[in-house]
């Protein structure tokens, strides 16, 4: 059983600003037996292209983070979407799954998780009215991303 670490609550707003969305997800082990596990979405407007997906690691040892495209969620809300380490497929009425589909992988390894759609949706309608699509440009600190990338960080 995964060993689950508290995360902050739906919609908190974290201190950097970042929007926030805790949500019960099941981990899929196989094709009858699910695993339920918090994870955690967050997005701030400050890094305006990307999102952080947070996953419990089964150890108890902190949490694996995937960081994607705000997009490549939206889409995957509509239609199968990503390659490589993430993959998101959208509800499936012919199979009677209502949840979003994510696959995830990292070098250690890979997970396949049921997530609640109408939360996820949600949750984006607030990361567009804090960046609206098309004006995550005016978010980035230009200055701050070329030192970074002179700095080699």
């Amino acid at each position: 059983m995964v060993n689950q670490h508290p995360l902050p609550e739906e919609g908190v707003r974290e201190p950097s600003g970042a929007i926030a969305l805790s949500v019960t997800a099941h981990m899929v082990m196989g094709r009858t037996r699910t695993v339920p596990v918090t994870v955690r979405f967050s997005y701030d407007r400050l890094e305006p292209f990307t999102m952080l997906l947070e996953l419990p690691r089964p150890d108890g040892s902190g949490s694996a983070r995937w960081s994607f495209a705000r997009d490549l969620l939206q889409s995957g809300l509509h239609r199968a979407s990503g390659e490589g380490d993430v993959r998101i497929w959208p509800p499936c009425r012919c199979n009677d799954r209502p949840d979003a589909r994510l696959f995830l992988r990292d070098r250690t390894g890979s997970v396949l998780l049921d997530v609640p759609s109408q939360p996820l949706r949600e949750w984006l309608v607030r990361t567009w009215v804090a960046v609206p699509p098309g004006e995550e440009n005016q978010w980035i600190d230009w200055d701050v991303l070329v030192g970074r990338l002179l700095d080699g960080r």
